[in-house]
Parts: structure tokens; sequence; C-alpha cells
């Protein structure tokens, strides 16, 4: 069946709060993959602001506007953060979690089906209202993703599981399902290791895709500056992948321009760099699959593209400062798998060329991709609609 506009004609109601990329697509990955295998199940795709009216609205557009303004650190992050740390106190939340939940929990208190949920906020002000999966995509588990009272949570590694086993999780509520990678990536897996693993054995130049996070901090900005402009100087391509802020793309062409450096539309002998602005993330991922073949590393924060580098072995240089408590916690992960190394600051982001070049003449690159394929499973979305499968057979 596809998906509905009715409430009650749908067999699973998918709720996203369209806040970032990670938590809002995890959730594309779960329709994708109900819309490719599982097309007899009738879904609901919806986000919190839809369900929402009058002071609820508003109090979700203040939620997106301090994600943003959060995602440049400082004390507004600060604040971002600690209202999210309620969803771990096991309590209501306050006035705040009351303005955010209570049109959501109208909208959705005669409906019996499965709601999946990525954020923890909206799993938190579901979980005794509606039968809530928790679907926690991210590696790292911090404090404010601990959610109690869901009918069943899943994460993508056993390392994850025992996180949320340690706070107490019943461990029947916890399904491992692999890591969710895009669903476009998955096919090209294994041909895309082959061919990065023979480039980076050579001595050809490489290419390096490089990405900031949807709020566009200014630090992270300026490295991947000059760490671009370290990494042309020694050779490489780049690919720099600016979200959808056409005004931040506009920004690293004229980077380029005033630094002498060609950038076209494709890569070619004459233009080793390219600029892309998608139209979201659907599109995003599309131009990302179109030439994932050809990646040899990238360069972005330790949010969730971590599972690239973990699952794919596409070997990855962390953009600091880590801001949000998800980041340091990736990063160690990813760090102590030996699939990661970090970009400090600008002065080490000035000299990346150089440091590449160490790495892959002294084979660690190599390790690095290698420590990262072929160890944990890749199709978590192939778990989670099984899941939500198997759930709503039940039901009916």
């Amino acid at each position: 069946m596809p998906e509905t506009e009715f409430l009650q004609k749908a067999d699973v109601v998918i709720l996203s709060t369209e806040i970032g990329r990670g938590h809002p697509s995890y959730l594309d990955g779960i329709v994708e993959t109900l819309n490719n295998k599982y097309k007899e199940i009738s879904y609901l795709k919806t986000n919190v602001s839809d369900l929402s009216g009058g002071i609820s609205r508003a109090a979700w557009r203040l939620v997106r506007k301090l994600y943003s303004l959060g995602g440049r650190g400082g004390v507004i992050s600060a604040l971002y953060g600690s209202m999210r740390k309620v969803s771990a106190s096991g309590e209501g939340g306050g006035l705040v979690y009351n303005f955010l939940g209570r049109d959501i929990k109208k909208s959705l208190s005669d409906y019996a089906g499965p709601v999946v949920v990525a954020h923890p906020i909206v799993a938190r002000i579901l979980s005794g209202v509606n039968r809530v999966i928790y679907q926690h995509g991210e590696l790292a588990a911090p404090d404010e993703a601990i959610v109690r009272g869901c009918e069943k949570l899943l994460v993508p590694l056993k390392e994850t599981e025992q996180i949320f086993k340690r706070a107490r999780i019943v461990e029947n509520k916890i399904i491992v399902t692999g890591q969710c990678v895009e669903t476009g990536l998955v096919p090209l897996a294994r041909t895309a290791f082959d061919k990065r693993m023979e480039r980076l054995n050579g001595d050809q130049p490489l290419t390096v895709a490089l990405f900031s996070s949807g709020a566009y901090p200014r630090d992270h900005l300026n490295i991947l500056r000059q760490a671009s402009l370290s990494l042309f100087r020694s050779g490489h391509n780049m690919v720099l992948f600016m979200g959808s802020s056409q005004k931040i793309a506009d920004h690293f062409r004229g980077y380029f321009r005033k630094n002498k450096i060609a950038v076209g539309t494709d890569l070619t002998d004459e233009a080793r760099v390219k600029v892309i602005c998608s139209a979201g993330r659907s599109d995003e991922n599309r131009q990302v699959a179109s030439i994932f073949d050809q990646i040899d590393f990238f360069i972005a924060p330790a949010h969730e593209r971590v599972n690239w580098c973990v699952g794919l072995g596409l070997p990855q240089f962390i953009i600091r400062p880590y801001i949000g408590s998800y980041a340091s916690l990736n990063a160690r992960i990813i760090i102590d798998r030996g699939v990661a190394r970090e970009i400090e600051n600008e002065a080490q982001a000035s000299d990346l060329g150089g440091i590449v070049a160490n790495l892959r003449g002294a084979g660690k690159l190599v390790e690095m991709a290698r420590n990262g394929y072929g160890h944990s499973q890749i199709s978590g979305f192939d778990t989670c609609a099984k899941v939500l499968a198997g759930m709503v057979k039940r039901l009916k």
C-alpha cells in the first residue's frame, strides 16, 4: 500500500522532528525500505509541526531555532542540550515538555498502531501514550538518549545495546539491528571498498568528500576552508557537500576563486573541486551515492556519518570542536576502532595535505579503511522494517 494521509488507515505512523539531519535521516531509511520491500504496509509519515498548532507549534519552532543556533556552540548549545537531557529524567519534562507534547499526544491518543520516532524528546513525550518504536540510529548513546517506556528500542551495535542495558532498559525491549547506513550506499559498499583500497595503495591523487553540519558552526567552516586548500595544494580532488545552504555553497565557491582554484560541475584535470548545494536529504544522498565509489576518505563532524567509517571502510577525519553530546562519544568509538583521526584546529587543517601524505605512505589510510569494512552489519534498515512488519502482522 502507498503512503496514506489518514491516520486511522495507517498500519504505522512515522513521526519526525525535522530537526537536523541525523534523526530525520534514520526515519527516511525506514520509509525507503518499507516502500521497497513491504508494499503491503500502509504508513503515515508526518512531523511534529504538522500535528501541532498554536503554542505547541511555536514551542517546536523554538526547539529548531535552538538547534540551529546551538550547533554553533556556546551558551545556546548548552541550553539546547539541557532541554534534551530532560528526556532521560523519567519525569514529564516540566512546562516545556507539556507545550511540546500537548497536541502530539492529542492527535495520536486514539491510534493503536506502532509509532516510530528517532528523537529522544518525541520518544519521551509519547512513551506512555502510544506503542513507541524508538529508533536510536547513532553509535553513541549519551544520557539524553535514554528513554524508558518504549515498546521497542532499535540500536545499531551490541556496544550501543550495553549502554541502554546499563541504564536499566529491559533487555527484551532492545533489538540490535545493525548499522543504519543509507539504503543507496549499501549495495555499493563492496565495489567501492575494493576500488578505494586499490587507490589508497597507489600514488595517484585521492578524492575527498567534505561535509559540514547543518548548523554550519563557524569553527567547522574555518577548518573546512583550511583543509580543502591544503588538500588541493597537495594535488587531491575534492567534493564539498554544503547541505541545502546556497549561501554557504556560494561562500566556498568564492573562497576557491579568491585562491585561484577552478570550481567545476564535475571533477576534471582543469577543475579538481566541486561544491554541491542539495535540495534536501534525499537529493544529497543521491549525489553522494553517484560518486561514492570515487571517494577515498571524508572530512565531517562526528555525527551520523560516522556509520560510513565504521561500516563502509571509508576513513574519516573528524572536525573539532565537538558540539553536542553525541559528537565526542561517537568520536571516541571511531578513534578506538582505528577508522578515524581528528583535525583538532585550523593549524592542523592547514597541514592536512602533508598529514595525509605521511599516513598514506605509512599504510595507515589503508589500515583505517580495512578496520572499517566487514566487521559489522550495515543493513540495519532492513531489520527495522522487518520488526515493524512483524508488529503490524501481530496487531491485525
